[in-house]
């Protein structure tokens, strides 16, 4: 459980203890897209009402889906590695360790991974939004 003190509302989190864990693109191996979540700040996790947060963990040459979140914008930053940024059209963009992105709500877009070390991606949705199923 998140770390609190007696009758304090703030909550300090350990993502690898107090996060929801899942894997995504395990089922489709061939497309490269596996990455390991980790959901944060969720109403689950903390009862949060406008935000989702956590960290996504993508190993070299890995890439997320291209997806969107319809209803919500998103703001990325990120903790180790490099990469790339791809849009619905296939524009690209790189960024690199200690950068900020920010994706409008409903921009279809994909995460890759074109370093040769893990890419760790803070990412935060508001209002929350839905992780893709791949």
């Amino acid at each position: 459980m998140p770390k609190t003190s007696a009758g304090m509302k703030i909550k300090v989190l350990d993502p690898f203890q107090d996060a929801k864990t899942l894997w995504l693109g395990l089922d489709k191996p061939e497309l490269n897209q596996i990455r390991k979540v980790f959901q944060l700040i969720t109403p689950q996790t903390v009862g949060s009402k406008h935000i989702m947060a956590g960290i996504t963990i993508f190993s070299p040459g890995e890439a997320s889906s291209l997806h969107n979140h319809p209803e919500s914008e998103e703001m990325d930053v990120v903790i180790k590695g490099s990469g790339e940024v791809v849009d619905g059209i296939g524009n690209r963009r790189p960024f690199k360790e200690g950068d900020y992105m920010f994706i409008p709500e409903g921009e279809y877009h994909q995460h890759v991974n074109t370093g040769n070390e893990p890419l760790w991606l803070l990412w935060c949705y508001s209002p929350q939004g839905s992780l893709p199923e791949d």
